[in-house]
């Protein structure tokens, strides 16, 4: 065995190792040996099978030909993504998107020519419940969502209202929900607040005003100190329930000051009672006084980010939702292309297997018809010959009496069971 091979192989091992400890995991979280090694890690909500994502995904890379370079962590996040894809299809209900930097660029907008677009109308076609999860918050103030998701709203004019009414939008880290709506004059497919009564069920209620407003004011303070030991160009943006930094320069905030920022926050308000997102967007930092987290079954949804980090505001989506890592838009467009293909071939193997299931109770009705008239026919003839009348001459033999002629009837009964059983038998076995 070469080099190559060698590699290939241990590679392989170690990807069906870890597939072994997901598993383990996800069916007893708090006793496995995965908690053991990392006791931190979250809850898993599906096994993975990471040996076949490896091989598919060296397919196209041929990454385990490589004899001296490992695989990279992109790699690794890659082929944990199409083991995530390949395990939620056939039960996926709700899937989640991200939007800077995930569905399109950070601070851009979704055109109608975005291949996204194509890909959020096919998911809402196949019944699955499309809902993009964004930082965002324009309380009161819609018109501002439809201007950057303008693309998606104009395609689902063309859907029926059934699958309209999956699409969802959820605004400043779950302050605000949106659905989808259509003009009765124009018809332009619009976006309408949802009254938060109706789904928070008393989450970002419960909390006294004064210990938000107390929370918000401890934040800016941590902002204006962090951003001013930094030197960088930013200006202060508060709102009623969030407040955060807005780059006001014409490059990009290193995501090193960012991720301090963030994690400045996270420790300077760690005695507060309202519970606070604190993030890392990409090119700004914001503190919301509420948590990205969702009432929903995680093997039946899927939260696509980029912001998986200590600071990223996809972290906590892990708690609730299976979740599939990404970099850019781009990415986001591969992946789940890859998606609606393994939708569609979950869903071909479910009705092959349904169709096997009703053809098989067809087949074994049908067998037990089939003995049950053979039993009854043979019962009755074997009566009919027990109190027929027939002569010893036409059966061509002497008997001397009924008796002889007929034998007894514990005979008769065991003949009886007997061809009953050679009948079934026989039936089965076709």
């Amino acid at each position: 065995m070469d080099e190559s091979t060698e590699l290939r192989v241990s590679v392989l091992k170690i990807f069906c190792f870890m597939s072994d400890l997901i598993s383990e995991h996800v069916y007893n979280p708090e006793h496995s040996r995965l908690y053991d090694f990392l006791p931190r890690s979250t809850k898993l909500f599906l096994p993975l099978d990471l040996t076949r994502a490896a091989l598919e995904y060296d397919t196209k890379t041929h990454f385990l030909a490589r004899k001296r370079v490992p695989p990279t962590f992109k790699e690794v996040r890659h082929i944990l993504n199409l083991a995530t894809t390949n395990a939620i299809a056939g039960k996926l209900k709700l899937v989640t998107f991200d939007a800077d930097d995930t569905i399109y660029e950070d601070g851009g907008t979704v055109r109608k020519s975005s291949t996204m677009v194509q890909i959020v109308v096919e998911l809402l076609r196949r019944g699955v419940v499309v809902s993009l999860v964004t930082a965002a918050g324009y309380p009161g103030n819609p018109e501002r969502y439809e201007q950057r998701l303008c693309g998606i709203l104009d395609a689902l004019a063309e859907l029926t209202s059934d699958e309209r009414a999956r699409f969802l939008v959820m605004g400043g880290e779950c302050n605000y929900l949106f659905e989808t709506y259509t003009h009765k004059t124009s018809g332009v497919v619009g976006l309408r607040e949802i009254d938060g009564a109706m789904w928070k069920d008393g989450r970002g209620e419960r909390w006294p005003e004064e210990e938000v407003t107390a929370l918000l004011d401890a934040a800016e303070a941590v902002l204006l100190d962090t951003v001013k030991a930094l030197h960088l160009s930013t200006r202060i943006l508060r709102k009623e329930r969030a407040v955060g930094i807005i780059n006001t320069s014409n490059k990009r905030i290193r995501y090193e000051n960012l991720e301090e920022i963030s994690l400045t926050l996270q420790h300077e308000l760690r005695d507060f009672q309202v519970p606070f997102c604190a993030f890392n967007g990409g090119n700004d930092v914001e503190l919301r006084d509420s948590d990205e987290l969702r009432n929903i079954q995680g093997q039946e949804c899927l939260h696509v980010g980029d912001r998986f980090t200590r600071t990223g505001n996809d972290t906590r989506s892990r708690d609730a939702a299976t979740t599939i890592w990404i970099s850019n838009p781009q990415e986001t467009v591969h992946i789940m292309t890859i998606l609606l293909r393994a939708i569609d071939i979950a869903r071909e193997q479910k009705e092959t297997k349904e169709e096997r299931q009703k053809e098989k109770k067809r087949k074994k009705k049908k067998r037990k018809a089939k003995v049950e008239t053979l039993a009854s026919t043979l019962a009755a003839t074997a009566l009919s010959d027990n109190g027929s009348s027939i002569t010893s001459d036409a059966l061509g033999t002497n008997v001397s009496s009924d008796a002889e002629s007929s034998g007894s009837s514990d005979e008769l009964e065991t003949t009886v069971k007997a061809a009953i059983q050679a009948a079934t038998t026989a039936s089965l076995a076709e």
